[in-house]
């Protein structure tokens, strides 16, 4: 028994072998599921792009299993003398996995995916063992949200407020990670002939390595070596040590170099982990810095991009000419003012999309609804250089803020979803496009690309596009009347415990049935024009009224609608409102605005 107790296990398995046959738990003293939405926005953009890289029009479901694989790092398990398994490193990844299987479940029955590329997701999120059925990761605490969310997902907010899902953080995420894969997910892969090619790709070519120890002092043993002193699994420590070995040689002064340089480097690193609240921040900061400064295409379909996406520590290493550094002073220099100084921008940007800095409203404001942080924050950093004064590095910051407003406004408006692939391509091209330039310049090329960006004309949008995006619209035109953040906040919050409800205010069956023809009155009814922001005790008093008369005299007196309008010149007028608040706020004459 001792000899078992101390063996440890390593191999590489897919994702469908990970969530296949196995129940996993985790232990009492584990720490909550706390991925944030830029966690999921990150999982989900990665997964899709190097799907896309390999997808080609025509692939079938055997086609993926010539695509590139995706590793997804290690995961630590402890299994005990009964066969259970105990997550000791790697429940947030396999928690956010299950949601993203639970997501993929639901739309393979919405887009009626034909049997023969029918995929039995229910396998991988349930598990039966002897003789017993439970969720494949069984968390007791949470098992209520997660079958929610697999029986209908459509009614997961009802869950905010019930007892023993309030006061509990990991179910709180839960439910807000959900409701982010719906937002983020990309709309281009919901068709019948690429969904199941991805589904598929997903849970064959996506690759962890499985650490599993038979007795808790080993599991945690390596958790600690992993996560505390270990240069193996850290790619942020792997370029360190790289970086440093270029400054040290014989002479006693490039070792003190290396000394200064190694404490320095610990100093931010850990600066950077605890102002952001992220363990994994020093990684994204790296790789943000060196894609806004280094990354360039490779050809055939290959960038700089995508490999320091995956390996940034490799792809310095084989790219020092690219990035100037010969001597070892410039590798000195590169980790003492560089990185000193694209660390620091790394930190400002990112304490001003979390909190309210004055003078950053407009960041904080736009973190809300915009690109993917693997985008925007190269695009941030990519004008900016160490010769910038304050003064300037801050306009530049808020042309692109802007521009990045604008941008995905616009998008969303018409399309109704960001397409992935086109938009990647594109920020990438303007990353390099702008990269170290002058303000006027940047101001310039800022300009020609928002008047590139699609005219366009706000005419009766569904609710049905994005009712989270579109609650972010409302609550951002009024903002812009009165510019209070509180109000802000108290309009953006999602859940049954928020003060203002986004509802519609005329129905189909109450004003439009009788006076419109058929299609015009669901075009009415269900228009983003039919909606505003009702006080949540209003909204209760107003959908218990029994008739229209009675509703209408209830909007007018609490002033939702002037009595001078009509059920059909209300919406008319509400739409020319939206397009005249669209064009103020988000028009091409208004970039500095």
């Amino acid at each position: 028994m001792a000899h078992i107790a101390n063996k440890i296990d390593a191999k590489d398995k897919k994702l469908s072998e990970i969530f296949s046959k196995n129940r996993y738990k985790i232990d009492v003293f584990q720490r909550e599921y706390r991925w944030k939405r830029t966690q999921i926005e990150a999982l989900i953009s990665d997964l899709t792009l190097s799907f896309l890289n390999s997808y080609k029009e025509g692939d079938n479901m055997s086609d993926s299993n010539m695509y590139d694989c995706y590793y997804m790092g290690s995961i630590v398990l402890c299994q005990s003398e009964n066969g259970d398994l105990s997550i000791v490193d790697g429940q947030q990844r396999l928690t956010s996995f299950t949601l993203l299987l639970i997501y993929l479940y639901h739309k393979q029955k919405e887009l009626e995916v034909c049997d023969d590329n029918l995929l039995e997701l229910k396998d991988y999120v349930y598990v039966k063992k002897g003789g017993k059925r439970t969720l494949v990761l069984n968390i007791e605490k949470r098992n209520l949200v997660i079958e929610q969310i697999i029986s209908d997902p459509r009614n997961i907010n009802n869950l905010i407020e019930v007892k023993g899902v309030e006061d509990n953080e990991s179910n709180q995420n839960l439910i807000a990670r959900y409701q982010d894969i719906e937002m983020f997910f990309p709309k281009e892969m919901l068709e019948k002939n690429i969904l199941p090619i991805f589904t598929e790709w997903m849970l064959n070519n996506v690759v962890l390595v499985e650490v599993r120890a038979y007795s808790i002092e080993n599991a945690y043993s390596i958790f600690e070596t992993m996560n505390d002193r270990g240069l193996t699994l850290n790619p942020t420590e792997i370029l360190k040590a790289f970086l440093i070995s270029k400054i040290e040689d014989k002479y006693p002064e490039n070792e003190r170099k290396a000394e200064d340089v190694n404490s320095f480097w610990n100093e931010r690193i850990q600066k950077i982990r605890l102002e952001t609240k992220s363990d994994n921040a020093d990684v994204d900061f790296f790789k943000a810095w060196l894609r806004s400064k280094y990354a360039e295409d490779l050809g055939s379909g290959k960038t700089d991009f995508e490999n320091i996406g995956s390996q940034f520590h490799t792809w310095v290493k084989t790219n020092t000419k690219k990035i100037g550094l010969n001597s070892y002073k410039d590798f000195y220099y590169f980790m003492r003012s560089d990185f000193d100084f694209y660390s620091s921008l790394y930190l400002n940007i990112n304490t001003y999309k979390q909190n309210c800095v004055a003078g950053f409203e407009d960041l904080y404001i736009t973190r809300y609804f915009g690109l993917p942080d693997s985008l925007s924050y190269p695009l941030y950093m990519s004008p900016i250089s160490k010769i910038d004064d304050e003064i300037t590095v801050n306009k530049k910051i808020h042309i692109i803020n802007k521009f990045i407003d604008i941008y995905t406004i616009l998008r969303f408006l018409q399309r109704g979803t960001f397409f992935l692939r086109v938009v990647n391509r594109y920020i990438i091209d303007l990353v390099k496009k702008i990269r170290n330039i002058d303000y006027d310049t940047l101001l310039s090329i800022i300009e020609n690309e928002v008047k590139k960006q699609p005219n366009f004309v706000f005419d009766f949008g569904y609710m049905t596009m994005n009712s989270y995006y579109f609650r972010y619209f409302y609550a951002r035109i009024m903002f812009e009347q009165d510019k209070s953040i509180e109000f802000f906040e108290k309009l953006s919050v999602r859940s049954n415990r928020g003060l203002y409800v986004l509802a519609p205010l005329l129905s189909y069956d109450d004003y439009f049935e009788d006076t419109v023809d058929e299609l015009k009155s669901k075009k009415y009814s269900e228009s983003v024009a039919n909606y505003c922001f009702m006080k949540r005790t209003d909204y209760d008093e107003y959908i218990g009224l029994s008739n229209s008369n009675e509703k209408m005299s209830f909007l007018v007196e609490k002033k939702y609608i002037n009595s001078s309008y009509n059920p059909e010149s209300y919406i008319l007028y509400k739409n020319k409102l939206l397009n005249e608040a669209i064009h103020k706020i988000w028009g091409a004459n208004n970039l500095l605005h």
